[in-house]
């Protein structure tokens, strides 16, 4: 899967905010908030890279369970393939 074009991650006085760009802005309509997590997983979708590398990547990276790890990306990869900002 892969970010799709036309969104940029900005890093707004500490807040990761997702922003559509170009023909996008008019069509999303909006921003989406973004924790440290998300904003990690959203650099890595940047060039196309499976749901296991992620995981092990986020393992890697955060002190946590591959659970409560996959659970979380899971509901995530979810929520942005729904707003239609990454593809598979």
């Amino acid at each position: 899967m892969k970010a799709c074009t036309g969104f940029i991650l900005r890093n707004i006085a500490g807040e990761f905010i997702l922003m559509p760009t170009g023909d996008n802005i008019g069509a999303f309509r909006g921003t989406v908030l973004m924790n440290e997590l998300s904003a990690f997983i959203w650099e890595q979708l940047q060039t196309p890279v499976s749901r296991d590398d992620l995981l092990s990547r986020i393992l890697d990276r955060y002190d946590t369970d591959e659970k409560t790890a996959a659970a979380d990306l899971d509901a995530l990869l979810a929520e942005l393939k729904q707003m239609e900002v990454i593809e598979e």
